[in-house]
């Protein structure tokens, strides 16, 4: 039931792309996010996970030696900040799934977001994406998930 909260919650409170202030996120909500997905293979959070990857011309890593910028990480695991620390320079970007599912993966996220050494942050619920981008102040962007795609 807490669960149902924080995404109800996080409906009300998040953004669309209008309401992004970084060129480089609303071009990745409004291409990619919000438009309808170019497959109808697998669920919904799967299919925004793998447009966004054809979006950004990578692939997922399938093992921690599988490492490139024309890769992306799917953090799965309760890991440590060290690690992603270390992570987010060895891919194109990282993507914690469930967020707000522990308690432990919502502290993580939260100190994330925190964390000077991580720029961008795109929370979308289901997902944490982060994005090393020196060229960008640090923000969090809180979008809502597209449910209608």
């Amino acid at each position: 039931m807490h669960y149902l909260f924080k995404l109800i919650a996080h409906f009300l409170t998040s953004n669309s792309r209008h309401g992004t202030h970084s060129p480089f996120v609303y071009k990745l909500a409004d291409e990619v996010i919000y438009k309808k997905t170019q497959h109808g293979t697998g669920s919904k959070k799967q299919a925004l996970l793998v447009d966004i990857a054809n979006y950004l011309s990578v692939s997922y890593a399938e093992c921690s030696t599988d490492i490139g910028l024309d890769k992306a990480w799917l953090i799965q695991d309760n890991t440590s900040l060290e690690k992603i620390a270390v992570l987010q320079h060895q891919f194109k970007y990282l993507v914690l799934k469930d967020i707000y599912k522990s308690k432990y993966a919502t502290h993580l996220w939260k100190d994330v977001c925190k964390d000077p050494r991580f720029i961008v942050c795109v929370d979308l619920f289901y997902y944490g994406f982060i994005f090393y981008r020196k060229e960008q102040p640090k923000e969090l962007f809180r979008l809502r998930f597209p449910y209608w795609r």
